[in-house]
Protein backbone atom coordinates (compact mmCIF):
# COMPACT_ATOMS: atom_id res chain seq x y z
CA UNK A 1 0.00 0.00 0.00
CA UNK A 2 1.08 3.23 -0.77
CA UNK A 3 1.31 5.47 2.13
CA UNK A 4 0.97 9.46 1.77
CA UNK A 5 3.92 11.14 3.32
CA UNK A 6 2.94 14.94 5.54
CA UNK A 7 5.90 16.68 3.43
CA UNK A 8 7.29 19.86 5.43
CA UNK A 9 10.37 22.15 3.65
CA UNK A 10 13.61 21.88 5.10
CA UNK A 11 13.68 25.46 6.28
CA UNK A 12 10.04 25.42 8.41
CA UNK A 13 11.80 25.34 11.23
CA UNK A 14 12.90 28.90 10.99
CA UNK A 15 9.53 30.20 8.74
CA UNK A 16 8.13 33.52 9.80
CA UNK A 17 4.93 31.61 11.06
CA UNK A 18 6.04 29.01 12.18
CA UNK A 19 8.29 31.02 14.60
CA UNK A 20 5.14 33.21 15.71
CA UNK A 21 2.86 30.09 16.33
CA UNK A 22 5.40 28.61 18.69
CA UNK A 23 6.22 25.02 19.46
CA UNK A 24 3.05 23.52 20.98
CA UNK A 25 1.12 25.06 18.32
CA UNK A 26 3.80 23.32 15.48
CA UNK A 27 3.25 20.54 17.39
CA UNK A 28 -0.50 20.30 16.66
CA UNK A 29 0.22 21.21 13.11
CA UNK A 30 2.94 18.71 12.63
CA UNK A 31 0.27 15.73 14.23
CA UNK A 32 -3.13 16.94 12.34
CA UNK A 33 -0.44 17.41 9.25
CA UNK A 34 0.18 13.73 9.37
CA UNK A 35 -3.43 12.79 10.61
CA UNK A 36 -4.50 14.65 7.22
CA UNK A 37 -1.88 12.67 5.16
CA UNK A 38 -2.88 9.58 6.44
CA UNK A 39 -6.68 9.62 5.87
CA UNK A 40 -6.14 11.33 3.02
CA UNK A 41 -8.37 14.28 3.82
CA UNK A 42 -6.82 16.92 1.79
CA UNK A 43 -5.52 19.24 4.38
CA UNK A 44 -9.09 19.32 6.31
CA UNK A 45 -8.57 18.25 10.27
CA UNK A 46 -11.80 17.87 12.27
CA UNK A 47 -12.58 19.62 15.60
CA UNK A 48 -12.46 16.26 17.08
CA UNK A 49 -9.45 15.51 15.91
CA UNK A 50 -7.97 19.18 16.85
CA UNK A 51 -9.35 18.62 20.98
CA UNK A 52 -7.67 15.37 20.29
CA UNK A 53 -4.16 16.50 19.88
CA UNK A 54 -4.81 20.03 20.96
CA UNK A 55 -7.26 22.79 21.49
CA UNK A 56 -9.33 25.68 19.86
CA UNK A 57 -7.02 28.14 21.34
CA UNK A 58 -4.11 26.36 19.50
CA UNK A 59 -5.65 26.26 16.42
CA UNK A 60 -7.19 29.82 16.80
CA UNK A 61 -3.00 30.48 16.98
CA UNK A 62 -2.59 28.77 13.82
CA UNK A 63 -5.06 30.73 12.15
CA UNK A 64 -3.96 33.56 13.67
CA UNK A 65 -0.37 33.03 11.63
CA UNK A 66 -1.54 31.58 8.56
CA UNK A 67 -0.86 28.30 8.88
CA UNK A 68 -4.67 26.73 8.91
CA UNK A 69 -7.99 28.04 7.56
CA UNK A 70 -10.89 28.04 9.48
CA UNK A 71 -13.58 25.61 7.94
CA UNK A 72 -16.95 24.46 8.25
CA UNK A 73 -16.62 21.94 11.46
CA UNK A 74 -12.65 22.05 11.40
CA UNK A 75 -9.61 23.53 10.01
CA UNK A 76 -7.72 23.58 6.48
CA UNK A 77 -4.06 23.36 6.64
CA UNK A 78 -2.66 26.20 4.33
CA UNK A 79 -1.39 25.23 0.72
CA UNK A 80 -1.61 21.80 1.71
CA UNK A 81 -2.31 20.55 -1.73
CA UNK A 82 0.31 22.57 -3.00
CA UNK A 83 3.15 20.42 -1.55
CA UNK A 84 1.21 16.84 -0.47
CA UNK A 85 -0.79 14.87 -2.92
CA UNK A 86 -4.97 14.57 -3.10
CA UNK A 87 -6.62 11.65 -1.79
CA UNK A 88 -7.49 11.19 -5.69
CA UNK A 89 -3.50 11.08 -6.72
CA UNK A 90 -2.78 8.63 -3.69
CA UNK A 91 -5.70 6.12 -4.58
CA UNK A 92 -5.00 6.03 -8.82
CA UNK A 93 -0.97 5.35 -7.54
CA UNK A 94 -2.51 2.59 -4.73
CA UNK A 95 -4.61 1.09 -7.89
CA UNK A 96 -1.73 1.47 -10.47
CA UNK A 97 0.47 -0.60 -7.90
CA UNK A 98 -2.23 -3.16 -6.93
CA UNK A 99 -2.89 -4.14 -10.79
CA UNK A 100 0.58 -4.31 -11.13
CA UNK A 101 1.28 -6.52 -8.49
CA UNK A 102 -2.10 -8.88 -9.64
CA UNK A 103 0.29 -8.87 -13.22
CA UNK A 104 3.15 -10.07 -11.48
CA UNK A 105 1.94 -13.50 -10.28
CA UNK A 106 -0.13 -12.40 -6.69
CA UNK A 107 -3.28 -12.48 -8.38
CA UNK A 108 -3.34 -16.49 -8.14
CA UNK A 109 -3.85 -16.23 -4.78
CA UNK A 110 -0.19 -17.12 -3.71
CA UNK A 111 1.44 -14.30 -2.72
CA UNK A 112 5.24 -14.02 -3.55
CA UNK A 113 7.72 -14.36 -0.69
CA UNK A 114 10.15 -12.05 -0.68
CA UNK A 115 13.97 -13.77 -0.33
CA UNK A 116 15.20 -13.70 3.20
CA UNK A 117 18.03 -10.37 3.27
CA UNK A 118 21.72 -11.95 4.13
CA UNK A 119 23.71 -10.15 6.25
CA UNK A 120 27.47 -9.68 5.58
CA UNK A 121 29.43 -11.28 8.95
CA UNK A 122 31.49 -7.82 8.11
CA UNK A 123 28.73 -5.64 8.61
CA UNK A 124 27.60 -4.27 12.02
CA UNK A 125 25.25 -2.48 13.26
CA UNK A 126 25.81 1.39 13.91
CA UNK A 127 27.31 1.85 17.23
CA UNK A 128 24.83 2.65 20.24
CA UNK A 129 26.61 5.02 23.23
CA UNK A 130 25.72 4.10 26.41
CA UNK A 131 26.20 5.33 29.56
CA UNK A 132 27.77 3.43 32.62
CA UNK A 133 29.60 3.66 36.11
CA UNK A 134 32.85 3.94 34.13
CA UNK A 135 31.96 6.52 30.80
CA UNK A 136 30.74 6.47 28.12
CA UNK A 137 31.36 3.07 26.24
CA UNK A 138 29.88 1.58 22.87
CA UNK A 139 27.59 -1.76 23.00
CA UNK A 140 28.58 -2.92 19.77
CA UNK A 141 32.59 -3.86 21.14
CA UNK A 142 34.07 -0.99 19.63
CA UNK A 143 36.20 0.93 21.83
CA UNK A 144 34.94 4.42 22.64
CA UNK A 145 36.74 7.35 20.41
CA UNK A 146 37.66 4.49 17.76
CA UNK A 147 36.99 5.67 14.53
CA UNK A 148 33.86 4.43 12.59
CA UNK A 149 33.94 4.17 8.88
CA UNK A 150 30.61 6.02 8.74
CA UNK A 151 30.58 9.52 7.76
CA UNK A 152 26.89 9.56 9.64
CA UNK A 153 27.03 10.98 12.82
CA UNK A 154 24.28 8.79 14.21
CA UNK A 155 26.57 5.89 13.77
CA UNK A 156 29.91 8.21 15.09
CA UNK A 157 31.22 7.83 18.56
CA UNK A 158 29.54 10.61 20.41
CA UNK A 159 33.25 11.89 21.20
CA UNK A 160 34.04 11.84 17.82
CA UNK A 161 31.26 13.72 16.39
CA UNK A 162 31.18 16.43 18.91
CA UNK A 163 35.64 16.94 18.21
CA UNK A 164 36.66 20.13 17.14
CA UNK A 165 38.60 20.30 14.27
CA UNK A 166 42.18 20.84 14.49
CA UNK A 167 43.31 24.01 15.18
CA UNK A 168 39.79 25.25 15.94
CA UNK A 169 38.70 25.99 19.93
CA UNK A 170 35.40 26.25 21.28
CA UNK A 171 33.37 29.45 20.87
CA UNK A 172 33.23 31.68 24.50
CA UNK A 173 29.96 32.61 25.97
CA UNK A 174 29.71 35.88 24.74
CA UNK A 175 29.75 35.26 21.55
CA UNK A 176 27.67 32.20 21.67
CA UNK A 177 25.20 34.74 22.76
CA UNK A 178 25.99 37.66 20.76
CA UNK A 179 25.58 34.90 17.73
CA UNK A 180 21.65 33.91 19.66
CA UNK A 181 21.07 37.93 19.67
CA UNK A 182 22.01 38.50 15.72
CA UNK A 183 19.56 35.79 14.89
CA UNK A 184 16.64 36.77 17.00
CA UNK A 185 17.22 40.66 15.68
CA UNK A 186 17.36 39.17 11.97
CA UNK A 187 14.18 36.73 12.61
CA UNK A 188 12.27 40.16 14.12
CA UNK A 189 13.00 41.78 10.93
CA UNK A 190 11.43 39.27 8.81
CA UNK A 191 7.95 38.96 10.90
CA UNK A 192 5.37 40.65 9.13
Amino acid sequence: MTLPWFRLDDSFDTHPKVLMAGNEAVGLYIRCGTYAARNLTDGFVGEEIVLLYGSDSLAATLVRVGLWHRARKGWTIHDYLDYNPSRAEVLAKRKIRAEAGRAGGVASGKARSKPEAKRSPSVQPPARSVISGTGLTETNGRAYGARSPSKNPSSRPVGEVLALPEGHRPASDEAKHAAAEHIRQALKRRQP
